[in-house]
This record gives C-alpha cells, sequence and structure tokens, in this order.
C-alpha cells in the first residue's frame, strides 16, 4: 500500500463533473490497494488592476453594485465531498502544500481541465510545482481543455510547466490534443486515457445512486452550463417533438441538486441533452440516448477527443433551430470499446502508482 495524493477540482461549489471526477478517482486509486486523500488546497482568487479600480469605484458610490443572481443550496457539494472525499486539512500556501505533499509517496494531478491556465488562480501548482523531491509525480487524465498552447500567451509559465513535467514519473492526457501538446510543447510523453467517470467500476457509480431521492425517471432531461433565451425556445421544440416535458437537472427552482440526484437523472432518464462533458460521459456509460449541444466557451476539443475515441458520430437534429443540437450515433460495440479503453487506462494508473 502506498500514500497517494490527488490534486483537482474537487472543491467546486457548483460543478458536479468536478466532485463526481475527483471522487471516482480516489476510488479507483483506492481499488488498487492505495491509501488515498485530496489535498485540500484552493487557490485563492486574484484580482486583476480593473477588477481592483471597480471595486474601489462601487465603495465610493461612483459606480452601480452589480449583483448577479446566485444559485443556492451549494451545501450540496460539501455534502457529496463528505460522504466521498477524504482530504487532508485545508492548505492555505505553497509551503503548507510542500510540507503536507512530502508526507505522501506520490501525488496524482487530475482529472478535468487541471491544465487550462484561465481556469486556475494558480497555474503551475497544478503542474506540482509545489511538491517536495523524492515524491512521485502522476498525471491521470489531466486536460488542457483547447486544442492548442501558445507559448507566447504564457511565456513564463510554458518554462516554468515545461521543467516541472520532466519530472513526472508517469503523465496521462484525457484528449489526443493533450498528448500532442505534452510532446510538441513541453517536449514529454504522455498518453490518452479515460475520464475517471468511464475508468470507475459500477459498483461504485451504484453505491452513489442509492443515496439518491429520485423516485421516478423522466424521458428528457437537460443540463446546459450556459442557457440562452435562444436555447430554452429550442428546448420547447425539441420537448415537443419527443413528447415529454424537459426536466431541469442542474437547478430545481433556484437551488442546485444534489450530486447523487444529478446521477440518478441520468441513470433513469430515456433522452439527455446537454452541453457537459461529464454529462455525457455518464449518458453513454447508462446507454442513454444524447443530444449534444456544442460549447465552445466550455471546451470543444475535449468531447471532440472522446467521440473519436469511442468511434461517436453526430447527426444534426432534423428541427429548425437556433441552437446547434446533434445526436450522438455511438457504434453497436461501444460497450466493448469503453471496456478495451478501461483496462488499458487502469493498466496505465497500476504502473504509475508502482513506486
Amino acid at each position: 500500500m502506498k500514500k497517494i495524493a490527488i490534486l483537482n477540482f474537487q472543491y467546486s461549489n457548483h460543478n458536479f463533473g468536478a466532485v463526481l471526477q475527483a471522487a471516482a478517482l480516489e476510488d479507483a486509486c483506492r481499488a488498487l490497494g492505495h491509501e488515498v486523500q485530496h489535498l485540500d488546497y484552493i487557490p485563492k482568487r486574484t484580482v486583476s488592476l480593473k477588477g481592483r479600480i471597480g471595486k474601489l469605484l462601487r465603495k465610493l458610490g461612483l459606480r452601480k453594485e452589480f449583483k448577479p443572481k446566485k444559485a443556492g443550496n451549494e451545501e450540496a457539494f460539501e455534502r457529496f465531498r463528505c460522504n466521498y472525499l477524504t482530504r487532508t486539512r485545508r492548505l492555505i500556501s505553497r509551503s503548507d502544500f510542500f510540507l503536507i505533499a512530502a508526507e505522501f509517496d506520490a501525488v496524482v494531478v487530475g482529472s478535468d481541465q487541471v491544465w487550462r491556465p484561465e481556469y486556475t488562480n494558480d497555474a503551475i501548482a497544478y503542474f506540482l510545482a509545489y511538491v517536495p523531491n523524492g515524491v512521485g509525480r502522476v498525471a491521470y487524465a489531466a486536460s488542457f481543455g483547447k486544442a492548442t498552447w501558445d507559448p507566447e500567451s504564457y511565456p513564463s509559465l510554458t518554462d516554468q510547466a515545461r521543467s516541472e513535467l520532466k519530472k513526472f514519473k508517469a503523465i496521462s492526457c484525457r484528449e489526443q490534443s493533450g498528448v500532442h501538446i505534452c510532446k510538441d510543447v513541453f517536449g514529454v510523453a504522455a498518453e490518452q486515457v479515460l475520464d475517471p467517470l468511464l475508468l470507475v467500476d459500477q459498483l461504485f457509480i451504484d453505491g452513489i445512486i442509492t443515496r439518491s431521492s429520485v423516485v421516478q425517471g423522466s424521458k428528457l432531461i437537460y443540463y446546459k452550463l450556459d442557457s440562452t433565451v435562444n436555447f430554452e425556445e429550442d428546448l420547447e421544440a425539441v420537448s415537443n417533438e419527443i413528447g415529454s416535458d424537459a426536466v431541469n437537472i442542474y437547478l430545481k427552482g433556484r437551488e442546485f441538486r444534489e450530486v447523487p440526484d444529478w446521477v440518478a437523472f441520468i441513470r433513469f432518464s430515456e433522452v439527455v441533452l446537454t452541453d457537459s462533458y461529464h454529462c455525457i460521459c455518464l449518458a453513454l456509460r447508462f446507454g442513454k440516448k444524447v443530444i449534444f449541444c456544442p460549447n465552445e466557451k466550455r471546451g470543444q476539443t475535449r468531447l471532440d477527443s472522446l467521440f473519436n475515441l469511442l468511434n461517436i458520430e453526430l447527426e444534426p437534429l432534423e428541427l429548425e433551430l437556433k441552437t446547434p443540437m446533434y445526436k450522438l450515433v455511438a457504434p453497436d460495440d461501444i460497450e466493448t470499446i469503453i471496456n478495451k479503453e478501461r483496462l488499458r487506462s487502469r493498466e496505465f494508473l497500476i504502473e504509475a502508482l508502482t513506486i
């Protein structure tokens, strides 16, 4: 048994996929016989000069205070973490990170878009710069979120990340494009593996569903990260075509769903309409019909890579819509393909954690 630490976005209070993939990776590592904890490091948000000026103007009453509507029940995500994650104490500084990381045999960064700088407040931390020498470094299904990495956009970070990545024992990315970025930009070898939600055993997923309060499935569900007026109108058209009201599994009124309920809604549905990577992972795992809404803002590359890996084709809906929507057409042997990739991904993790 080895002591393994994991670093990712487990601290999210609005992203179902972020907390679920964190729990899935912890479970997968523990299933291999290791003692596992998540490093509870939440990088502090940095405020730009423009942001600081705006805050001052609002404080002086020279600019109107803007308070966007927020969804409630963020506690739902903490309840899930309490049930499914083992965390270190809260790490509040780089030196704190260093001292706690020194207690482990290895640190695993991933999954999710941990190597997308604009999604982090301390990008170099996710290249494990604060891990002391002598502690193994592994990347599992780490994602850049985009198809390319522009060194000119991150000149200092690029050099730092290149130096840190060369210290890793094993590197894997969630997307094939990430494998190319590792090779072409950072000069390190990587391989493509499955997201933890496709890697983990079915018993883990079933265990989450047993905690759900959902007692009845819905024919059509939707999980849209960035809704618009056009989308709402198109959703009604899709609902009419399918002959079922669409149930929002993101929010119930103005509150987030409980995480087990979110999973159960997908499991007991017939059709899933979404722009979410992790929602699609679960829908495919459950064999559901999927209607996909491309969302470049969130990162289309990761989904293109998944579809290519699993031989999934996109077929436009035969409806007049303002929002692009596609049916996912999976091959008849998709379960066989997933099982093959699952075995290969597990072998990567086993070898990477053999210290």
